[in-house]
């Protein structure tokens, strides 16, 4: 009996047609008869948003891909993404709130707590950075197959960050509970103007990484050079984020530099709504909404203008063989 062998190569080709054929078959469908395709259209920035918008139906098979292209890499599937999100709070909760930094969080609340709503914020940052980052090569038959907004490629192809936050969330309200019940004390305010500034700072986090895979994500197609820029600009970025500590605990240059930071007041803003803890200024919030969506629309002009031209660019036969994970 003939054996097959299958390559990574060859995996990940199969999986792009895969992907492609899904994309085509949606597209053709929706447009219906007599659809034409834009060839080297450069809409303007409203222009763009409307044709995103337009193009909408095309999101959830692009994001159902992206997801599908990660968890079909690996035997135990989507069972990593529970335990990467799992082990890195174990973690981070024992270094920094346990016996080597010993922060405390404010109140007198657990620590675990704090640290599940600050990684909240930063993993909605972070992952999407990292994920979306690579959107093109992962999706580059997708591309090139059909006519879909640049945009919608980063910003969908950010799958498995979400999901990965959706975990911590998930982690975040059974610890609640767990403490509720052991110590008689709600961690959580229901107050629906508090929940709403927390989820409109997670969505601020999330923004920020769409706004900067707009311009990373085209690169990232042509140079894996901008994927190692990345690797050394986040660690740094993480540490002046207040993520793992109180933002009041501060002072001097290092908490300028924090409150500079557009991620800051969006990170307070999850611990403010959900926990009750933290600090941010209304200035500071406006500062904040002001610099992401300056890089938002910088990074949609940016895709407009040369996306297409620097995904062509890309080699053909370049694939996302490294690691998806390496976040902090």
């Amino acid at each position: 009996m003939a054996m097959t062998s299958t390559t990574p190569e060859t995996f990940t080709a199969d999986l792009d047609s895969e992907i492609a054929a899904k994309v085509v078959a949606t597209a053709v469908a929706e447009a219906g008869p007599g659809a034409a395709e834009l060839i080297d259209h450069k809409p303007s920035l409203w222009e763009a948003l409307k044709e995103s918008w337009r193009s909408r139906h095309l999101f959830g098979v692009i994001f159902s891909a992206a997801l599908a292209a990660y968890i079909r890499k690996y035997r135990l599937g989507p069972t990593w993404i529970i335990l990467q999100s799992v082990m890195s709070l174990i973690g981070y909760t024992l270094i920094f709130g346990g016996g080597v930094f010993n922060v405390r969080a404010p109140n007198g609340m657990p620590y675990f707590l704090f640290m599940c709503v600050g990684m909240m914020g930063w993993n909605l940052f972070n992952a999407t950075l990292t994920v979306s980052a690579r959107s093109f090569l992962r999706l580059r038959s997708v591309v090139r197959e059909v006519h879909i907004p640049l945009i919608l490629v980063p910003i969908a192809g950010s799958a498995q960050a979400i999901i990965r936050v959706g975990v911590v969330f998930v982690i975040y309200l059974i610890s609640v509970v767990y403490y509720w019940i052991a110590s008689g004390t709600l961690y959580f305010q229901l107050t629906p103007k508090y929940l709403f500034m927390s989820f409109f700072g997670l969505f601020l986090c999330i923004a920020m990484a769409w706004g900067i895979s707009l311009w990373t994500a085209p690169m990232t197609a042509h140079t894996r050079d901008v994927r190692m820029i990345l690797r050394f600009v986040v660690p740094f970025w993480f540490f002046i984020t207040p993520v793992v500590y109180p933002i009041e605990q501060l002072h001097g240059k290092i908490k300028l530099a924090a409150e500079l930071n557009p991620l800051s007041a969006p990170v307070e803003m999850a611990k403010v709504g959900f926990l009750g803890v933290g600090s941010v200024s209304p200035g500071l919030m406006i500062y904040s909404v002001v610099a992401i969506c300056g890089v938002f629309a910088s990074g949609i002009w940016f895709i407009n203008r040369f996306g297409q031209r620097i995904v062509g660019l890309a080699p053909a036969g370049e694939d996302d063989d490294d690691d998806e994970d390496d976040m902090m």
